[in-house]
């Protein structure tokens, strides 16, 4: 354990105390589907991936493997995978699984040789470990945060998590440091160099999941006080976009997966792996941005939003996922040859790109999408074609193919059902769809997005963060006659919400209602102001 740190025990936490929120879409039968996958795949992963109590062979509580036994990696906790599943966990409102979780990485990790807690790319029980899995660490920052600001003042973990991200050698201050002394961050692993790939790169998505924790950690430092240090991480977050700006576009404003560190300049060999031509994880840095910045990248004036839609656009337009998308709505991961451009998934291919298509407001294609993620989450190809293991047919799975596929390309499943990632990103659309702002600050801000197969969102005992602290409240979501929605907020508890601020369809676009001391409402698009 960190002698800088005294953490709670974990006998202290009490995930049994947890009041989750349950989330349910109506419709259609894509609508049906969605809801029992999102409900069977989470239940999945509490079950069969999180460990609760300290097993015989050392396995500490909050060790969340990365899949099911005996899939691949199943003895080992993927830092990236556990940044998402803390960020799930408290939108969902598992406080206290949270809690585990993060007490689990705390005690994880080790100081790197300039002194930092920095995370490596995966993590085994009983040997903490350092490394440059820039983007893990990065994931597990932005978690932490919102898990700091969703705890009571007075829980015993809260003041913990502070220390962590607060001290001299916190990974915060280790990503600020690679970033002034860089310009931009380079890491290993999947989205540093790429899947497979050795070395250190400066990708696109790391490094905007970099600026992010800054800006997470930005705002935890003037809550907690200290607004210098607030002042510094903003800072270096604005400087570390801007090389990202001059460094990581191309002639057309759209992203290049990266350039090498030291001369800040593409790598064709890099470029051009098979792994990293004309990947889908370069949506991540459109759909990271609800993770701390909102749910309305349009509204908010981001500047990357042209370019995140540039390369969503450009992406689109290769012939092969052009087709592929028009035939079945299936998003290939990756362009030919690299398994024929006919493999995706439900994390960094199919995840990102629908809730790219949802935060840009691309709704016709966001049905699309959902409805093939739905339908070939249940529907799997069959055997002897695709040999998937799992114990429920609305388990998400690794790898997802196209129905052109079969004698094309191998189809291996991976990691198979209830990988951990694959199910957390299909957990972000649907809360995408629902459009609480986990991250929002003062206001809840809720922006519902009801693709055309989904006409009634249905969410019970739904944690929203509040300027005096978490309330749950029964929402419904339904889509009126023509285009409009019809909201109805029912707060648990006799509590209130101070400030609520919902974006509805509008004549000439969307429009945000704002309100105040809000305990039961109804509102719709058709209302006056």
């Amino acid at each position: 354990m960190h002698t800088d740190l005294i953490l709670p025990e974990p006998d202290t936490l009490h995930p049994e105390s947890d009041r989750p929120a349950t989330l349910a879409f109506f419709g259609s039968d894509t609508a049906d589907l969605f809801t029992r996958e999102v409900a069977e795949s989470f239940a999945g992963v509490l079950r069969e991936n999180l460990i609760l109590r300290r097993t015989a062979d050392g396995y500490p509580p909050g060790f969340t493997r990365a899949s099911v036994p005996p899939r691949p990696w199943w003895d080992t906790m993927w830092t990236r995978d556990a940044g998402t599943f803390l960020r799930e966990l408290v939108a969902w409102g598992y406080f206290e699984h949270a809690c585990l979780v993060a007490h689990c990485l705390i005690g994880g990790v080790a100081r790197n040789p300039q002194d930092f807690f920095a995370f490596p790319e995966k993590l085994r029980p009983g040997k903490p470990e350092a490394g440059d899995e820039v983007d893990g660490t990065a994931a597990i920052v932005i978690g932490m945060v919102l898990l700091w600001r969703h705890l009571p003042e007075a829980h015993p973990f809260r003041g913990a998590l502070h220390v962590f991200l607060h001290q001299p050698g916190s990974p915060v201050r280790y990503l600020r440091h690679l970033a002034e002394r860089d310009g931009l961050i380079a890491g290993t692993g999947e989205f540093g160099p790429g899947c497979s790939l050795d070395g250190h790169y400066c990708s696109v998505v790391q490094n905007n999941l970099a600026m992010l924790a800054l800006l997470a950690a930005a705002a935890l430092e003037a809550d907690g006080g200290d607004l210098a240090t607030a002042v510094e991480y903003r800072d270096c977050a604005d400087t570390l976009a801007e090389a990202m700006r001059w460094h990581l576009l191309d002639g057309e404003g759209a992203w290049l997966w990266g350039v090498r560190p030291g001369s800040l300049e593409p790598d064709p060999a890099v470029l051009e792996a098979p792994i990293n031509r004309g990947t889908g994880l370069l949506n991540g840095v459109a759909s990271m941005f609800s993770d701390v910045l909102g749910l309305d990248p349009l509204g908010a004036r981001w500047p990357f939003a042209p370019h995140c839609l540039n390369t969503f656009d450009r992406l689109l337009s290769a012939p092969l996922r052009r087709e592929q998308f028009e035939k079945y709505g299936f998003w290939p991961q990756w362009d030919p040859p690299f398994r024929g451009g006919l493999s995706s998934g439900p994390s960094y291919g199919e995840g990102y790109a629908l809730q790219t298509m949802l935060l840009y407001d691309r709704l016709d294609l966001a049905d699309k999408a959902l409805r093939w993620l739905a339908h070939a989450t249940h529907d799997a190809p069959p055997q002897p074609h695709y040999r998937l293991t799992r114990t429920s047919s609305c388990h998400f799975y690794e790898r997802t193919y196209s129905p052109d596929a079969p004698g094309q390309v191998e189809l291996e499943e991976g990691c198979g059902a209830l990988n951990l990632v694959t199910v957390m990103e299909p957990l972000k659309i649907a809360r995408l769809l629902l459009g609480v702002d986990a991250t929002a600050r003062g206001a809840v801000r809720i922006v519902p997005r009801l693709p055309a197969s989904v006409s009634r969102i249905e969410a019970r005992q739904w944690p929203l963060l509040t300027a005096t602290g978490v309330v749950r409240a029964d929402l419904t979501v339904e889509r009126e006659e023509v285009d409009g929605l019809r909201f109805e907020c029912r707060v648990s508890g006799g509590a209130v919400i101070p400030d609520l601020s919902i974006r509805l369809p509008g004549s000439d676009g969307p429009r945000y209602r704002s309100f105040h001391g809000v305990a039961r409402l109804t509102v719709s698009s058709a209302d006056g102001d």
